[in-house]
């Protein structure tokens, strides 16, 4: 972890709010951990008692954020900073600029609207799975009209305190910080473009391949999740202040850089990449968790908390799909697969074979599942019916045609039911909108991270193939994680890669793997 030595400025009231902040921190540990166990070893007759303990948490550091003892010590201590600037290092000036940001965020929302947003959170992740299972969209329908009405009340609020365009965009700026609409919708429309043109075009290179020949399973689970939890071990997450777990729910991370939670779901022993994909996924998650500065001074300060999801997602994302998806990477895992599952001489599982499989592009049904070409045109859906929602251009009740039609358009498919369809993702149901734009946002991020990489680490291809994840690692911890929110996710990016964020970092990965390699 990273240390930084800056002295602490001489104002007590600056000093009694980190303590505010750690305290509340302390909070939202304890209320991340027992949201992982809510997932994965509380027992069912818990449910109810456990949604009361997690809205009666978050009302706590609501009320304990906004207090009028809060808003005097903030304000005295931006007259400390702007009477003695040269008191307060750059770590310090940019976690005050922290704290008014979260004083702003929960001083907006009454107690009510914070306990309710707790309440759909843990509610809808049960119901989603629920539903799921019996694909009853009458009663998806019903929650996701009372989740959207809260969200525009919520919108609303955080529209006026940011001054954004649209309702949209305010929710935008929960999980992308920095990124306008108008810009996101310029980029997307720019990949939908270029990408509807790569496509066919990829789509007729794969012809020429050899035939991918299926796995041939059982893979046994144990064995699943001990390749899972070594591979996610080589590339630095440690496991004396983290873990990796299944669930019947859909994955997820969270937990604090001491104690990280990994949740993946259950694995199938029909195919273990499946579970492979989805632990290196959260690994990602994991390992930029795991490595924010927050050692002793900084522990739960704003500045040293992570940047918000899209940069969350670059980090999944990129080994995930950039990295787990290389030669290179199952020219490493290839000969280790056949002791472990006991599949010697298999010829499904080959490099060349995992790599085919990995790297074959095609329409699917479900965005989890999805190609590194065609996830975008799964994200960009979602995208736009989330925008339509949120600014009253549709209901609803109008999701699944709009949902259909656009698959059968965009990729030449239609679901056959809701599951495969509208009640596929779960993060409508906990009130996450204006999420998913951060999916495709931190692919580009990923991709442009990778072109950087690969210019300052010469071997990086052969490191991989040994299975040397170090420098990997030690490149990422250095050029993003250990900056927690010290800079803005621009500034960041320049100053790890050089260049502002741009699609076309994406746009030139996807050319050179899927028409080049």
């Amino acid at each position: 972890m990273t240390t930084i030595k800056e002295k602490i400025p001489s104002s007590p009231a600056y000093q009694n709010l980190m303590q505010l902040h750690k305290n509340t921190g302390r909070l939202e540990a304890i209320a991340e951990i027992i949201s992982r166990d809510f997932l994965t070893a509380m027992p069912e007759g818990a449910y109810s008692n456990r949604v009361d303990q997690i809205s009666y948490l978050q009302r706590r550091i609501h009320e304990d954020l906004i207090s009028k003892q809060a808003q005097a010590q903030l304000e005295e201590a931006q007259e400390h900073f702007a009477a003695h600037p040269q008191m307060w290092g750059k770590w310090h000036v940019a976690n005050l600029s922290g704290m008014e940001n979260v004083y702003k965020k929960q001083a907006i929302l009454s107690t009510d609207l914070m306990e309710t947003s707790a309440l759909i959170a843990n509610e809808g992740r049960k119901l989603h799975q629920d539903i799921l299972n019996s694909g009853d969209w009458s009663e998806a329908e019903k929650h996701l009209t009372r989740v959207v009405d809260h969200t525009k009340r919520l919108a609303e609020r955080k529209a006026k305190w940011r001054n954004s365009a649209t309702l949209y965009e305010a929710l935008i700026q929960d999980h992308s910080p920095g990124f306008d609409l108008k810009t996101i919708w310029e980029w997307f429309n720019h990949l939908d473009r270029e990408l509807s043109k790569l496509y066919p075009k990829i789509m007729e290179r794969q012809k020429r391949r050899p035939d991918i020949i299926p796995l041939n399973g059982p893979f046994d689970k144990e064995a699943q999740m001990l390749l899972n939890r070594s591979l996610i071990g080589l590339f630095g997450f440690d496991f004396k202040r983290g873990a990796l777990y299944e669930t019947g729910h859909s994955p997820v991370e969270g937990g604090t850089p001491d104690d990280a939670r990994l949740v993946i779901k259950n694995v199938d022993d029909r195919n273990f990449m499946d579970s492979m994909k989805s632990a290196l996924h959260e690994g990602g998650h994991g390992l930029y968790l795991q490595n924010l500065p927050a050692k002793k001074k900084w522990a739960y300060q704003p500045v040293a908390l992570d940047l918000g999801t899209t940069i969350h997602e670059s980090q999944a994302l990129f080994i995930e799909m950039i990295i787990g998806r290389t030669p290179a990477f199952f020219e490493f895992l290839a000969p280790r697969l056949e002791g472990l599952f006991h599949k010697f001489n298999d010829p499904a599982l080959t490099a060349e074979n995992l790599y085919r499989i990995k790297t074959e592009v095609k329409p699917t049904l479900h965005r989890r599942s999805a190609d590194e070409v065609t996830y975008f045109f799964h994200v960009f859906l979602r995208f736009q019916i989330e925008c339509d929602l949120i600014e009253d251009k549709i209901k609803v009740a109008d999701i699944p045609a709009y949902w259909t039609e656009w698959m059968h358009k965009k990729l030449g498919i239609m679901p056959q039911n809701h599951a495969e369809g509208v009640l596929q993702d779960v993060h409508w149901f906990v009130g996450k909108f204006g999420y998913f734009q951060s999916y495709s946002l931190g692919h580009m991020i990923a991709a442009q991270l990778y072109d950087k990489m690969g210019e300052d680490i010469p071997r990086l291809q052969g490191e991989i193939q040994d299975g040397d994840f170090h420098s990997i690692s030690s490149w990422l911890t250095n050029n993003i994680h250990k900056s927690g929110s010290l800079y803005d996710t621009e500034t960041l990016l320049k100053k790890a890669t050089g260049s502002a964020p741009s699609p076309d970092f994406l746009l030139s990965h996807l050319e050179q793997r899927y028409l080049t390699d």
